[in-house]
């Protein structure tokens, strides 16, 4: 039985778009940044993210799976020449030059080797991790060496675990230690989610059922016996269970039975919001196809669900944006016909969304398409709806433009 932690005492509690800045600005600074928060929220997906926004390698160790010496290294006989007080090599009768067996550390086969690397080092679960594991980090965490191994001047670290009240395994974590580290506690935020969730094609579905449902999306309670309950991390695997990965690396829907999925989803997310989802789907079934409202064949949306409109929305978003990537790629190869065809069914997305949609849709649509396709503008100007549409909701959406 592993021994339970005291309380591990934070600073502050934040969003996950502010510990990101918060990881830049402490690595860029070398200050190694501890970070606490219940469990599926995200707190490896963030490190990793901003991992890859810098270029760095990720080095992910998982603490609870180290014994001390893969941090420490392991001790071995190293045969050595002897030499004087002035250095000078000393040499035996035959002159054959003398050496003796000492014992020496072998470097870390996890740690970077390379003077050059940039790695990013990630403790993950250190709060779960036995004290003679977290005891050989003091070293490294702090002063960035462990006996005669040293840290390459650019590599980085971070560290993160769940805290004491989830009911996860864990051990104190030694005073010493804990003031080696940036404190800090990341909480769920569901702008940030659903801004991460449409970024990453997180299936239009999911994304609708949380708009509608935010209290959804983190139902975790330690108290709780159920070992199926529902985090961001738990959401996303009910995205996977929904699409069908294709030869060309797209996905479709997946034609999966309807039982089997409902069973696949409870065990996912726990029963009472799995059944709550389920209904929501069916419901969402009934929506027009995205393609056929940007095509401007469907102008007017009959069913007036609020709940499933979030579906609606979320799937323009991804399917404009699909076409906004495709025009640019075709435009570089010298076809512009896509790229006007784009510009129509960007005109077909606000002036459909001016007339049938309530204002918060409105706002999560033109975001999240914004967002999407920040890195492919298009040239408002050839937008004829764009402009009555800057007019009557940008007090809503600070960051559109006119021009």
């Amino acid at each position: 039985m592993s021994k339970t932690a005291d309380k591990i005492n934070t600073i502050t509690t934040v969003s996950p778009n502010r510990l990101k800045s918060m990881i830049i600005h402490s690595i860029a600074r070398k200050r190694p940044m501890f970070i606490a928060g219940p469990p599926g929220i995200g707190k490896s997906d963030i490190v990793a993210e901003v991992a890859r926004s810098q270029n760095r390698p990720l080095i992910d160790i998982r603490l609870p799976l180290m014994e001390a010496t893969d941090i420490r290294g392991l001790p071995y006989l190293r045969e050595v020449t002897i030499r004087d007080a002035q250095g000078n090599v000393v040499f035996n009768e035959q002159n054959v030059p003398l050496t003796e067996k000492i014992f020496t550390w072998s470097t870390p086969s996890d740690l970077p080797t390379d003077p050059n690397s940039r790695a990013l080092i990630f403790f993950d679960e250190m709060s779960a991790a036995p004290p003679s594991v977290q005891a050989a980090t003091y070293q490294i965490i702090l002063n960035r060496r462990i006996g005669t191994y040293e840290l390459p001047k650019d590599v980085v670290i971070v560290a993160a675990g769940n805290r004491v009240k989830d009911k996860g395994v864990a051990y104190n974590m030694p005073t010493p230690l804990a003031n080696r580290f940036i404190h800090s506690t990341l909480h769920v935020d569901f702008d940030d989610w659903q801004e991460w969730a449409m970024k990453n094609r997180v299936h239009k579905d999911v994304v609708g059922y949380l708009t509608y449902q935010p209290n959804d999306l983190f139902d975790f309670d330690p108290r709780r016996e159920s070992y199926a309950f529902a985090t961001p991390r738990s959401w996303s695997f009910v995205s996977e269970l929904l699409y069908e990965p294709q030869a060309d690396g797209s996905y479709v829907d997946t034609d999966l039975p309807t039982d089997i999925l409902s069973d696949l989803i409870k065990g996912t997310v726990g029963e009472g919001p799995a059944i709550k989802f389920m209904t929501f789907r069916k419901q969402a079934a009934n929506l027009p196809k995205a393609k056929d409202v940007l095509a401007g064949t469907v102008t007017t949306l009959k069913l007036k669900q609020i709940d499933v409109m979030y579906a609606l929305t979320t799937a323009l978003v991804y399917e404009l944006t699909d076409a906004v990537v495709r025009a640019e790629r075709d435009k570089k190869a010298g076809n512009k016909n896509s790229h006007d065809t784009v510009y129509a069914w960007t005109d077909n997305f606000f002036q459909f969304m001016m007339d049938n949609f309530e204002d918060e849709m409105v706002v999560m649509g033109a975001r999240g398409f914004m967002t999407a396709t920040r890195d492919t503008p298009l040239k408002h100007a050839q937008l004829k709806n764009w402009r009555p549409f800057v007019q009557k909701y940008s007090a809503l959406i600070p960051s559109m433009s006119s021009n």
